[in-house]
């Protein structure tokens, strides 16, 4: 070991050595008298990716978006999917993509004449402008459902009248199944289906299963607005959207009558989504739906299932759905809204993302609220700027390759892109060092850290945490 380390500070001062010369003149020597040195060395892949850091740290030209670029892509290079099979359920739509201020515009709204208000559901179209700029200036994503056929009626002859929209998949289950079909995964997907949710997912080759089917398409409207856009006396510092349905087949979760014992079995991993949509249902329907998918899983030992949460206004049914089926649950994915509405609801503290700490005291509370004989065990965090997967010591593989591959596949996805280009991307988290998975220990408790490459002009926020927690759930297996 120690001629080892010998080894590798040679190798540093050299490249240091080389770093100067670079500034001067000879640039091509740098990457040829480097790589002949590590090839040189007979070292193994794990010193190899320190000395490439080692030496990265040196390039002072470079900026720290381009060397974790870098490093990213090299954690992606020997990273192996584990898992080939999943059951995907419950909740799919087709998506209205539009500009939520021109949405508010065409239904008459100045933004001067809005008091921004948060409200449990929308009743009326003033509603709808209330809600859409209180979740505008705070800059955080929630979604809520229209009661009122009436004021739907209306909004939809709005969005009618606008050029710029877009039709996409949407539904936290169906986008989930859309990110996993890039992996040539099996899936089982559990979700009503009309004829362009259909259309659509057959593109990405993932089939709707045949007894969810039916003959219309659900809609829900995604408010999208960008850096810098202004409305109502605010100025967006990031890019989020508002979203909003009047959904029939999903709020009743009409999809979990597809969960059957035959469509389970022989998968890897089970994905539940679309909880949120009970929220308008009386108690008594909530608890017969959810209690009805955790006697069917509960049939199911082997198989991992993972939970993932959506915005959520109800304290008591966010507690409900907690202690009937989260604590059921191996795994749970959540924002930094879910997760600070679950927070508060467990008798916890505020979350605030700027104070890394409180993020993690509040992933620490859920799982020691969910008890330590509990199945649940691990908790996957994302926002915009870093994500964290925090899990029960012994119970879990590769999480530090699980994190890091949510965040990189979020940085694609937001700005389109096959590869992560780093002049489209900036890094406002920054740990003690520029790595793409940071790892620590809390009492019976492993942290993963990972840094986001935020992608400065975004072409897609929905569906970003969806993407962000399928994409982890690859690359980890229960042990």
């Amino acid at each position: 070991m120690y001629i080892m380390e010998i080894k590798i500070y040679l190798i540093v001062y050299c490249t240091f050595c080389f770093t100067v010369i670079w500034t001067m003149k000879y640039k091509a020597a740098v990457f040829v008298g480097l790589v002949a040195t590590i090839l040189y060395f007979d070292v193994s892949k794990e010193y190899k990716e320190q000395i490439w850091q080692y030496s990265e740290n040196l390039m002072l030209w470079r900026t720290a978006e381009s060397v974790l670029v870098d490093r990213f892509e090299r954690l992606a290079d020997k990273s192996q999917i584990l898992v080939d099979s999943f059951f995907i359920g419950f909740n799919g739509n087709i998506d209205v993509i539009l500009n939520g201020p021109n949405l508010l515009k065409n239904l008459g709204f100045t933004g001067d004449d809005i008091t921004s208000k948060d409200k449990p559901v929308v009743s009326t179209v003033g509603d709808l402008a209330s809600v859409f700029t209180y979740y505008f200036k705070k800059e955080t994503a929630a979604e809520r459902a229209v009661v009122e056929e009436s004021s739907w009626t209306e909004i939809l002859d709005a969005i009618k009248e606008m050029k710029e929209k877009t039709n996409f998949i949407g539904g936290n289950a169906a986008l989930i199944a859309r990110t996993m079909s890039y992996n040539n995964i099996k899936i089982k997907l559990a979700v009503p289906g009309g004829p362009e949710l259909i259309k659509q997912l057959k593109e990405y080759g993932v089939n709707i299963m045949e007894n969810c089917k039916q003959s219309y398409d659900e809609l829900h409207v995604i408010m999208e607005y960008g850096v810098g856009e202004e409305f109502a006396g605010h100025n967006a510092k990031r890019a989020n959207r508002f979203i909003f349905s009047r959904d029939i087949a999903n709020s009743h979760m009409s999809a979990t009558n597809c969960l059957t014992d035959e469509a389970v079995s022989g998968v890897d991993v089970v994905v539940i989504a679309g909880f949120h949509m009970l929220e308008t249902l009386p108690t008594v329907q909530q608890q017969a739906v959810i209690n009805s998918v955790r006697e069917k899983l509960s049939h199911h030992k082997k198989q991992t299932v993972h939970l993932e949460l959506a915005s959520m206004t109800n304290r008591a049914f966010l507690l409900d759905l907690f202690n009937r089926l989260a604590v059921f649950s191996h795994s749970l994915g959540l924002n930094e809204a879910e997760l600070d509405f679950l927070s508060v609801s467990l008798g916890g503290d505020r979350v605030d993302v700027e104070d890394v700490s409180s993020v993690k005291a509040a992933l620490v509370l859920v799982l020691e609220k969910a008890g330590s004989e509990s199945s649940l065990t691990r908790v996957h965090f994302h926002c915009l700027t870093y994500h964290i997967i925090l899990e029960r010591k012994g119970n879990w593989k590769n999480s530090a390759n699980s994190v890091a591959m949510g965040t990189y596949t979020a940085a694609r996805f937001a700005c389109d892109t096959p590869t992560i280009v780093s002049s489209n991307h900036e890094l406002r988290f920054m740990g003690t060092d520029v790595k793409p998975v940071i790892t620590e220990e809390i009492g019976v408790y492993m942290i993963h850290t990972s840094p986001v490459l935020v992608c400065k002009k975004p072409l897609k926020t929905v569906g970003l945490g969806d993407s962000i927690s399928a994409t982890g759930l690859l690359y980890t297996t229960k042990t």
